[in-house]
């Protein structure tokens, strides 16, 4: 028993040392973001679905505005999926091939809304 729980100990002060703690895999099924006028919008984290997927779109709220839906890997920081997007009709796209647990939705450009799913 002694041995198990140093086995513990050892882990887990290896684990922090290396900074490999994460949050706990997000659990939305959804999540939108909006930038009213903004230049950028950011929204919560979800996981992908069972089929290790993740869909993503978006849509400005003037005509003239025009930019892009990003769908990010929250647990490493890169970009796996872009659609362009504009004022005139929603926009959307699904990536899959995923294996992280958060996924967020980055909008850019004026007055954009958008949602992410799984």
């Amino acid at each position: 028993m002694k041995k198990r729980l140093g086995q513990i100990v050892m882990t887990a002060t290896a684990v922090a040392a290396f900074g490999l703690i994460t949050a706990g895999p997000a659990s939305a099924a959804s999540s939108s973001c909006s930038s009213s006028g903004g230049t950028m919008c950011t929204s919560a984290s979800i996981a992908s679905n069972s089929s290790h997927q993740v869909c993503f779109g978006g849509k400005h709220n003037a005509l003239a505005s025009w930019g892009r839906a990003e769908l990010w890997d929250g647990d490493t920081g890169v970009m796996v999926g872009s659609i362009a997007t504009n004022g005139y009709r929603w926009q959307q796209a699904c990536t899959g091939g995923l294996y992280g647990q958060h996924y967020y939705l980055k909008g850019t450009g004026g007055f954009f809304y958008g949602e992410v799913w799984n």
